[in-house]
């Protein structure tokens, strides 16, 4: 957040020299969400009792920060999300994507080593296995340990200033914050998010503006990963019935071969079924990012579309050559605040370069009026 590397998180106070820089009309407005001071304390309680488990899942490292250019970017992604009541109960869900990928590697490796009858070709196959796994997982830990991204307090005092100067701009309902453009409210990380698509309870954090880079390459290396298990393993399923007739024959049906072969079918089974959800889920979050789209927006909003390229780069970076890499490298192009815009009624459509006034946007008459019976409240 500007100059400092703790988020900016909604919050029910703000200190004296912050409130009192703000306009008498758009003084803060509590979140509708708050708990009563009794309730907060136990909710504190719980949250300190689960926060171990949770940093044990999604740590709120350091070392994953990034600090672009001020002036370019007033929006900085820093460390994980902090923990909250809905986050924590979640956090058990990655113990069954590492579940997956256990079952999976004993069953591959195991079963590939001890059936495997080329040496040159068993050993290609292992070391292709734990290259893509190791791009599945520094996926999957960067989509969870990166700030999705929410709006500064620098930009706010922007926000507040402008509004004091006569313009109007958009106000969150259930954060009290100004909402910048394409930015909404996550009801699990109680965060007002920018360019926010969903939570994922599998990386136990929300998908925003910072890290959908990441988590479309984690569906992209969970397919690759479980196709290329499937399409080694298959192979071997014919001899694996032989070799379990031939060891009950000697009554030995507890031996490891056994157990390997029903790891092997039971993987199988599961990689088949994951592939036939995660395939066109992560056919879909490629379209959306092509279109400049998200989950919760759609295609309500043509005028983000600047081009495949352009919109690629806001989601992967400038530099094409490490989209596919799970690293943040530059970060993607922009800033989450500011959005080049297109206009839509024109054959040629000619793209706008975002400015600082592009984030002022004029409300509706009806959002006016409630934001000033709220300030006279």
């Amino acid at each position: 957040v500007g100059n400092s590397s703790r988020p900016f998180a909604p919050s029910r106070r703000l200190t004296h020299a912050w409130t009192s820089a703000w306009p008498s009309q758009v003084r803060w407005a509590p979140s509708q969400h708050a708990a009563p001071p009794s309730k907060s304390r136990s909710l504190i309680v719980k949250l300190s009792a689960s926060r171990f488990a949770l940093q044990r899942v999604a740590p709120m490292s350091t070392q994953l920060r990034c600090a672009p250019d001020e002036d370019q970017h007033p929006s900085e992604p820093c460390a994980c999300a902090p923990p909250s009541a809905s986050r924590c109960s979640s956090a058990p869900v990655p113990l069954l994507v590492l579940g997956i990928i256990a079952l999976n590697y004993v069953s591959f490796v195991i079963w590939t080593l001890e059936k495997g009858s080329h040496h040159a070709l068993t050993v290609v196959l292992v070391v292709v296995f734990h290259l893509l796994l190791s791009l599945l997982l520094s996926a999957w830990c960067y989509t969870s340990c990166t700030d999705p991204g929410v709006p500064t307090e620098r930009w706010q005092r922007q926000m507040a200033t402008a509004v004091a100067g006569g313009q109007e701009a958009r106000l969150c309902r259930k954060s009290g914050l100004y909402k910048p453009p394409r930015s909404h409210f996550c009801s699990v990380t109680k965060r007002l998010t920018l360019n926010m698509d969903h939570f994922c309870p599998w990386v136990v954090n929300t998908v925003g503006f910072y890290n959908r880079k990441f988590f479309i390459l984690f569906l992209l290396y969970t397919c690759v990963t479980l196709a290329f298990v499937l399409l080694s393993l298959a192979p071997q399923l014919p001899s694996l019935f032989p070799h379990v007739v031939d060891l009950g024959k000697e009554g030995h049906y507890w031996l490891p071969g056994i157990w390997n072969g029903v790891l092997l079918i039971a993987a199988m089974v599961i990689d088949s079924l994951l592939l036939l959800v995660l395939v066109p889920f992560f056919v879909v979050h490629c379209r959306m990012a092509v279109k400049n789209q998200t989950t919760i927006d759609g295609d309500r909003f043509p005028q983000y579309d600047i081009g495949t390229h352009r919109n690629l780069q806001q989601v992967f970076g400038r530099s094409r050559f490490v989209w596919w890499l799970p690293m943040y490298c530059a970060g993607p192009h922009g800033d989450g605040v500011h959005w080049p815009t297109r206009e839509v009624d024109g054959k040629s459509p000619s793209v706008t370069p975002p400015t600082p006034s592009a984030a002022v946007m004029r409300e509706n008459s009806s959002e006016k009026d409630q934001l000033q019976s709220r300030a006279t409240a």
